[in-house]
């Protein structure tokens, strides 16, 4: 009858109205791939995903990392992304973050660790290889023991991932280049150990957040 139609769509507007306010207030979280070689059309990106994330209200976003490394101006464009964000940036080293992974891992606000994975061996090399001048060598010391410092870590352990010659007392003799466990990242203070992603978001307090996937533009591709 028109009348029981007519209350069948008020019931479903009622519902809409309820699911609005109780979908507005599910947190939001930006899970940003750091994946294979870094290079120039990824700072665009996390930049650009930051942004959003910023814009929308998200609680957090995660830098999901797993990479050996590449171009040090690239990362360090992502440094000044993540350590300018208005809102909390983590990394999720699953399962290795090397050269320039670490240092970008290590601008964010925390840094979690899957079982068995790495951070560190940052020695800044060529496209062959070898290893560059000390002045790039100097630079890129003093950017992790800047990192280290902004979070109240042994700068050391920092630049011993970049300089052999630095020891570091129950670690690694001098001539070795640090490369962290997920366990000694723990002991160190350098990462928090998880099992995996689901894990992560429980110890944020971000259980059962809606998780956005950003992806590269087609400019950031090419």
């Amino acid at each position: 009858s028109p009348e029981g139609f007519v209350r069948r769509l008020f019931a479903i507007l009622a519902l809409a109205a309820c699911a609005g306010p109780l979908a507005a207030h599910q947190p939001v979280v930006y899970r940003v791939p750091v994946t294979g070689v870094i290079e120039m059309g990824l700072a665009p990106f996390i930049k650009r995903a930051i942004s959003e994330a910023e814009t929308v209200g998200a609680r957090a976003v995660i830098l999901d990392v797993n990479t050996l490394g590449g171009r040090v101006d690239a990362a360090l464009q992502i440094v000044d992304a993540v350590t300018s964000a208005r809102i909390p940036v983590y990394a999720f080293v699953d399962p290795r973050a090397i050269s320039a992974g670490a240092l970008i891992s290590m601008s964010a606000d925390s840094v979690f660790m899957s079982p068995e994975a790495s951070m560190g061996a940052s020695t800044v090399v060529d496209q062959g290889g070898t290893k560059v001048s000390e002045k790039a060598q100097s630079m890129m010391r003093a950017e992790f023991r800047a990192l280290a410092e902004r979070r109240g870590l042994d700068p050391r352990v920092g630049e011993a991932m970049v300089d052999e010659t630095i020891g570091v007392p129950g670690l690694v003799e001098p001539g070795k280049l640090v490369t962290l466990t997920t366990a000694e990242a723990a002991r160190l203070g350098y990462a928090v150990p998880v099992s995996g992603f689901d894990d992560l978001l429980a110890r944020l307090g971000l259980s059962g957040a809606e998780v956005v996937t950003p992806r590269p533009n087609w400019a950031e591709h090419l």
